[in-house]
């Protein structure tokens, strides 16, 4: 990151991703005395946000091959720009079905959706399936827009081990909603 761009929190805010505009850029799992370094959603172009009144990063980057850079903040390449919302993709698998990546079965079963519209549909392949409307939800949250989940409940009938095993390679079908249906959600 010793070449990165560094800019202010007010012109991220303003214009987004330095590179596409994003509005939707995550945090590296560090930061500190105002430096935040970031990954585009959208292009994954990395750069720096500096807290208002910083003009150098209180984090040093380098290779460890030699010292440690601090880059000084700069005029936002695309400002006066307004940044554009992160949409995801919305694609599906050839064969059908969905993609739904079950994360193990606990209180629920939660599993990633590639975007809120899959996730919806999920929603109503289970509400179709069980021939009512469904306890499980789509937990999607605006301030997270790649952390979509699906989270199917016990409580619709549904046996959570078996539909893990059936989408263990990822992809989520009526059938196998309906096949992972138990034996008294099918004589109800």
């Amino acid at each position: 990151m010793s070449n990165t761009i560094a800019v202010s929190s007010s012109d991220y805010k303003e214009s987004g991703c330095v590179k596409c505009g994003c509005e939707y850029c995550y945090g590296q799992g560090i930061s500190g005395g105002g430096t935040t370094p970031v990954v585009c959603g959208e292009c994954e172009t990395r750069f720096i946000i500096l807290a208002e009144g910083l003009t150098k990063s209180r984090i040093g980057f380098g290779s460890g091959d030699g010292p440690a850079s601090y880059p000084e903040l700069q005029a936002h390449p695309r400002k006066g720009t307004p940044n554009h919302p992160y949409i995801r993709p919305d694609v599906k698998p050839e064969g059908g079905g969905e993609y739904w990546a079950p994360r193990g079965v606990g209180y629920d079963l939660s599993g990633f959706v590639k975007c809120k519209e899959a996730g919806e549909r999920i929603v109503k392949m289970v509400e179709k399936g069980i021939g009512r409307t469904p306890k499980t939800w789509l937990d999607y949250r605006p301030s997270e827009p790649k952390w979509v989940q699906v989270k199917v409940q016990a409580v619709d009938g549904i046996n959570l081990e078996t539909l893990c095993d059936l989408c263990k390679d990822g992809i989520i079908t009526e059938q196998r909603i309906i096949t992972s249906l138990t034996i008294e959600a099918l004589t109800k």
